[in-house]
């Protein structure tokens, strides 16, 4: 009876054995297979924006928006053409002939090309200060995809160290069991655990790889080598203090406004040039010739002037002024409750920077000095199984706190840097960012109009 019990036993120790190696076995092929290719030079910040900006001024779209500008300005220097009429009145020989020639031209003596040419230099304005929202946006998008992959990398990295663990422990556990100290049950669960573990580590994997496809693709490539490879401590998000008062310093928001208000002032410019009533010059020749063949020329010159009775423009002046107030009154309250949110984010950014300190210096350590000391009492059977599984749990917690407040924190950052930019967050922070950006830029392009000139 004694034989046939330690044959039984015998038969699951070595199903359990067969068990960890395959695991251990699956978790060392993959590992191998995921770090062999990384690269030994990691991807910086500075490199990857730079890489994104070549790429996306190859394009040329900028350029094409500086010669519609510049091409503008040379159209609102443009006279309006002059009119050529041709009149005759008598065709038949028995009858009197007249015949008119004359040229009307008219005249701006209200300054209508002045205000075009104004309107079209603040227009040139505008696309130069557009060009440098921009980079400013894309630089912000390419910092979220470039935190996103260092992150990911990170989290990556903190689930290998605890799939080892987990490992480790299932080693213990085998052993445990193999003396009769442990149920089959506790090593099913253990193995259940640790092949939870793998499948999250290879989540975790393909969250990396993603990610640097979606880095990769800002200067159009699909690239699977790039890796950024930062410890947390270098990680953290620590001069976003210091760009928001450069961006603030730059101060593009503010340019933006004034351009907007002196583009709302060229514009009732425009509308009051065009009330006043510009004369027409109209210079010409009538030749008539009588039965006899007697021929008389005679030089016309003459002045009409439209009657601005009833459209002087003062409606649209009305509208263009009353946009004007609003416009002034809307951006002083944004600027006001702008500065109230960057404020906020920083103060919240401040707090997030405490809390990783102290899990980085003193939680993390505590929490895998505790596991270790688990695990070796558990191993020479001072402890529990429920010990050492609390205990690793408890890591993983930690651990994982850690990839949060690192992801809290560059979601508080890259927010306080777009709304010191005067850009809506959700523009940068998502995937397809620099794609809309550019579908936007496109539309934009085709949707600028002439200024000045026609007939």
């Amino acid at each position: 009876m004694s034989l046939k019990i330690s044959e039984a036993f015998g038969f699951d120790a070595m199903r359990s054995v067969q068990r960890v190696m395959v695991l251990g076995l699956s978790v060392a092929l993959y590992s191998q297979s995921t770090w062999a290719e990384l690269p030994t030079q990691s991807l910086t910040l500075p490199e990857a924006i730079q890489r994104s900006s070549d790429y996306q001024q190859s394009h040329g779209v900028w350029k094409t928006q500086q010669q519609i500008a510049t091409a503008n300005i040379k159209q609102a220097k443009l006279w309006i053409n002059p009119e050529l009429s041709i009149e005759q009145t008598g065709f038949n020989s028995d009858q009197e002939r007249e015949l008119a020639f004359g040229i009307s031209q008219r005249l701006d003596l209200f300054g209508e090309r002045k205000a075009n040419q104004k309107y079209a230099q603040i227009a040139q304005q505008k696309t130069t200060l557009k060009q440098q929202m921009y980079q400013a946006q894309l630089e912000l998008a390419v910092k979220y995809l470039w935190s996103q992959l260092a992150i990911f990398e990170l989290e990556r990295q903190l689930l290998q160290e605890q799939l080892q663990i987990s490992e480790e422990n299932l080693k213990v556990i085998q052993k445990r069991y193999q003396a009769g100290s442990v149920a089959q049950v506790d090593v099913d669960r253990a193995q259940l655990s640790h092949a939870e573990n793998l499948r999250v580590f290879r989540q975790a994997d393909l969250q990396v790889q993603v990610a640097q496809q979606h880095l990769s693709n800002t200067w159009g490539e699909r690239d699977k080598s790039i890796t950024v490879a930062l410890v947390a401590q270098h990680l953290w998000p620590a001069v976003t203090a210091q760009q928001v008062q450069q961006h603030l310093a730059e101060n593009l928001m503010e340019k933006k406004r004034q351009l907007l208000l002196l583009e709302s002032q060229a514009k009732i410019e425009q509308l009051k040039a065009q009330a006043r009533p510009n004369p027409t010059l109209n210079v010409g020749i009538n030749r008539t010739q009588t039965v006899e063949t007697d021929t008389d020329n005679a030089l016309v010159v003459g002045f009409s002037v439209p009657l601005n009775l009833f459209d002087r423009q003062q409606y649209g002046k009305q509208i263009a002024q009353a946009q004007q107030t609003q416009l002034e009154r809307q951006q002083a309250f944004y600027l006001k409750q702008n500065a109230f949110q960057v404020g906020s984010l920083l103060t919240e950014l401040q707090g997030l920077e405490l809390q990783f300190k102290a899990l980085q210096h003193t939680q993390l350590p505590l929490a895998q000095t505790v596991q270790q000391k688990m695990l070796q009492g558990f191993n020479v059977g001072k402890f529990s199984l429920l010990d050492v599984q609390q205990a690793t749990l408890q890591l993983q917690e930690v651990r994982m706190r850690k990839v949060q407040l690192l992801k809290d924190a560059w979601q508080r950052a890259l927010e306080a840097e777009s709304l010191s930019l005067g850009i809506e967050p959700s523009q940068v922070m998502h995937k397809d960012a620099i794609a809309q950006m550019n579908q936007a830029l496109w539309q934009d392009t085709q949707a600028l109009s002439v200024i000045g000139g026609g007939n």
